[in-house]
């Protein structure tokens, strides 16, 4: 009998090919079908779910009053409110219930309902348009409409124009319209006063002075005075010679000393100095060892929003001081929405400086309504919610990007790293990251010229000479020495020298002649002169003067003029002044504030002189 035998490795390669060969058969003669149609479809079949829900939902008493007033309700609130359940996309996973809703608006003849679907293959949205009989039912009445011309129209058989309201007759039915007009009222805020004037209750005072001027009182008196000058002296002299008195005597005087330098050889010393040696480098070069790493990444899939300025909302108030009034009038408190006016204090005072009588004053702080605070609302932007405190934002499309250092290959990111390393060649191998070699770095030593080697290769050997200078010496330059020597001159009969460090005293022998007092000693120091002087006055120069001593005098009349003012006066120049305190009064003005409010009535006719109409009516019977 024949022994069988197992399958081998090239029996296994041989079946699992034509195994691949059948499947790629199966795929050319069957193709996958076309599924984005399928997908399109369940789109649009959700959208409609939510369309339904929305005509359904919005009845008479839920639709938006206002022309562009609207209505949102997300999809997650319609979930929670058992109006349709959660709606799954081609893709097996459940569509956004935040950013899926539904939104109906108001317009001016009609309403349109906006459906926004937002799922992880598709974000879309319709856009329906309808009139009344689309949401209401046979026993519901037509829904009135306001256009912006401000005309009120209804869907009749019959129609009748009265000014710019369309009345309608239908079924004896009486209808109400409203009206508005502004009243305006001038009401008391104040008195004021003229520039210069100051507030007492009712009354402007103003507090002054008048300068009074008159000529002063002439007076004319006759003044006798002496007028004195310097007479001019004349002075008569002669001048007599007599010997000077004469001694000797001795002077001392200082004077430089004469300089002899002597030149020195200076002292040599020589000495062995240690230095460091000059460092040699020697380099060994190879290239380093590069070696490639690819890594892969996920795509990172991020949202893109559309973002607005949100709109700035008063969100309380408060009151701020305006001004304060005061009056004689107890009654000014009021309050209203925008401004109040609040009493303080009151007191009393004289209707005048004389009287008896007392007039009471009020006195009130007059307050306006200022915003104290705001927020932000994104009421007004469908579709956008509240982003970083005073932002709008609505999330539009979303994008697939790589991490960074990553690029695009096919359904994943790819980066691609090469490093570069010296192990090869061993641990005294440095990487050079500049142009990618390995280093080997070898130091020797040498010394420079002039020097000697030492048993340290790390130092040299130097000798070095200096010189210096025996005691008594200084340093000349180019390795000399040098001593300096001081003298005096020889002493001679009327001079002796004496030396002094580097100076010479001089002590001299001469003739001192003196004068005796009142005597004036004369060029040649051996004589004296004086001089005999007599002096007289004259007033030659000063004719009319006559001669008093040293003084020339002479005697003049002259007339004095002088102006004097009554008591109470003051001199000014040729006249006399002085300020008088002056009061003026007058009643004071009074300021009024226009205020201005909306008046409405109701009124079964179709206009009425002096008011508006509204465009708003109501059903009477």
């Amino acid at each position: 009998m024949e022994e069988k035998r197992g399958l081998t490795i090239k029996d296994l390669l041989i079946r699992l090919i034509l195994i691949i060969i059948f499947i790629f058969l199966l795929i050319w003669l069957f193709p996958m079908p076309d599924l984005k149609p399928l997908n399109n479809q369940i789109f649009a079949d959700n959208i409609d779910r939510m369309k339904d829900v929305a005509k359904s939902y919005y009845t008479v008493e839920r639709l938006p009053e206002n022309i562009n007033d609207s209505k949102k309700m997300t999809l997650k609130e319609m979930i929670d409110n058992k109006l349709i359940l959660p709606l799954m996309d081609s893709n097996g996973k459940y569509c956004s219930e935040d950013d899926s809703y539904i939104e109906i608006t108001k317009l001016e003849n009609e309403y349109i309902i906006k459906v926004y679907l937002s799922c992880s293959d598709k974000q879309d949205y319709i856009i329906e348009h309808f009139g009344c009989y689309d949401i209401c039912s046979d026993k519901c009445k037509m829904l009135e409409t306001t256009s912006k011309s401000g005309y009120a129209k209804d869907i009749t058989k019959k129609k009748t124009t009265i000014g710019k309201i369309t009345t309608t007759k239908n079924n004896g039915k009486i209808y109400e319209y409203q009206f508005v007009k502004n009243e305006c009222t001038e009401k008391f805020e104040k008195y004021v006063c003229p520039s210069g004037y100051y507030l007492a209750g009712d009354t402007c005072i103003k507090n002054g002075s008048q300068v009074v001027t008159k000529e002063a009182t002439k007076k004319v008196s006759v003044v006798t005075s002496t007028d004195s000058k310097n007479a001019k002296a004349v002075t008569n002299s002669s001048t007599e010679l007599v010997d000077a008195s004469c001694r000797i005597d001795y002077v001392t005087s200082t004077q430089n000393a004469t300089t002899k330098t002597t030149l020195y050889s200076a002292i040599a010393t020589t000495k062995t100095q240690k230095i460091t040696a000059d460092k040699v480098y020697s380099y060994d070069v190879k290239g380093a060892v590069a070696t490639t790493t690819t890594t892969n990444a996920n795509y990172i899939t991020g949202q893109n929003y559309d973002v607005i300025t949100a709109d700035q909302i008063i969100s309380s108030y408060k009151w701020a001081y305006d001004y304060t009034l005061v009056s004689t009038d107890g009654s000014l408190a009021y309050v209203n929405d925008n401004e109040k006016m609040v009493y303080v204090e009151s007191w009393s005072e004289p209707t005048c400086s004389t009287c008896a009588t007392l007039k009471v004053y009020y006195k009130y702080y007059h307050y306006t309504k200022t915003a104290a605070d705001y927020k932000y609302s994104c009421d007004a932007y469908p579709g956008y919610s509240l982003y970083d405190g005073n932002k709008c934002r609505k999330a539009t499309t979303t994008s697939k990007t790589c991490p960074g250092g990553y690029k695009p290959n096919g359904d994943v990111c790819t980066k691609t790293s090469t490093s570069y390393s010296c192990s090869k060649y061993g641990s005294d191998y440095e990487y050079n990251s500049n142009n990618k070699t390995c280093v080997k770095t070898t130091i020797s030593y040498k010394c420079p010229s002039g020097t000697e080697k030492t048993s340290d290769p790390k130092y040299c050997a130097k000798k070095v000479t200096t010189y210096s200078c025996p005691s008594g010496t200084t340093d000349a330059g180019n390795n000399t020495c040098k001593k300096i020597e001081y003298s005096c001159p020889s002493n001679t009969s009327t001079k002796t020298y004496t030396l002094n460090g580097t100076k010479c005293t001089v002590k001299s022998k001469v003739k001192v002649c003196s004068c005796p007092s009142g005597t004036v000693q004369t060029s040649d120091k051996l004589h004296c002169a004086k001089t005999n002087s007599s002096t007289t006055y004259t007033c030659s120069d000063y004719p009319g003067y006559t001669l008093n001593g040293t003084k020339c005098t002479k005697t003049i009349n002259t007339e004095k003029i002088t102006y004097v003012c009554d008591s109470g006066y003051t001199l000014n120049g040729t006249n006399c002044v002085k300020t008088v305190n002056t009061s003026d009064s007058k009643k004071a003005e009074k300021k009024y504030n226009t205020v201005c409010e909306q008046k409405y009535k109701w009124s079964t006719k179709t206009s009425i002189s002096g008011w508006t109409y509204t465009g708003n009516k109501r059903q009477i019977n």
